[in-house]
């Protein structure tokens, strides 16, 4: 369990848009000395893929405030424009009264200024690229887009239903893990949200374990898991 007492180890961060402008989802990852981590993540209804990758390693930034840093911190990226604008374009364009050097408004203009203002002393970002096997970013990915696309996180998901059903006072029973399992497929076949097989574990319990390591397709209940390039799953329903 992640303590504020934990040192935070790297980060990585990520954002997604459907359009371009359109709607957008940003994550972020924190990863600690224990092996604890911090996903976070959330969505805009209107807006760039550039905003998104700023606003990614903006709440990314302000989550590392409340937690001491080893040295040489790593906030890892595959957004060029991140790190230009952070390392680079952000001295001129504060000498120029946050103009380009062509005289004309800085883009983003807010965001820049927010994460300027978040700097942490020691932290460094750090190129990764995009969709190229790395894991960490693989994940952020995977949040923004999932975002982007109106769903949250797995865990996120799950306190929901916890919180909806306790108003009902209906405790834990077995049905009630069971319903909240299966309202939680239905909105992932829904969306044709991937899952990654971990977190597919996660949702089906062990029961699943040998079926979703081997990542062939098999059938839980009403529900069909179908593999994906050897990294994801989607949800189908069995009777539509």
């Amino acid at each position: 369990m992640n303590s504020k007492n934990n040192i935070a180890i790297e980060a990585a961060t990520d954002g997604a848009c459907s359009g371009n402008p359109g709607p957008g989802g940003w994550g972020g990852l924190i990863i600690f000395n224990d092996n604890s981590e911090i996903e976070i993540g959330g969505s805009v209804q209107n807006t760039t893929n550039n905003r998104m990758e700023l606003t990614a390693a903006i709440k990314t930034l302000e989550k590392l405030k409340d937690f001491q840093l080893k040295e040489n911190f790593k906030l890892r990226t595959d957004s060029k424009y991140v790190i230009e604008g952070y390392t680079k374009w952000i001295i001129n364009w504060k000498k120029n009264g946050w103009k380009t050097s062509a005289g004309k408004s800085v883009q983003n203009l807010d965001l820049w200024q927010e994460i300027d203002a978040l700097r942490i002393k020691g932290l460094d970002m750090e190129f990764v690229k995009g969709h190229n096997g790395d894991k960490q970013n693989e994940r952020v990915d995977l949040i923004a887009t999932s975002y982007s696309k109106g769903i949250p996180l797995v865990s996120e998901l799950k306190k929901s239903f916890a919180v909806k059903d306790s108003s009902k006072d209906l405790g834990h029973s077995e049905i009630q893990k069971l319903f909240s399992k299966n309202e939680l497929l239905e909105k992932f076949a829904e969306k044709k949200y991937f899952l990654n097989s971990s977190e597919l574990n996660e949702l089906l319990g062990g029961e699943s374990y040998l079926k979703v390591k081997n990542h062939e397709l098999f059938e839980w209940r009403n529900w069909k898991l179908i593999p994906k390039n050897q990294k994801y799953w989607i949800i189908e329903n069995i009777n539509t």
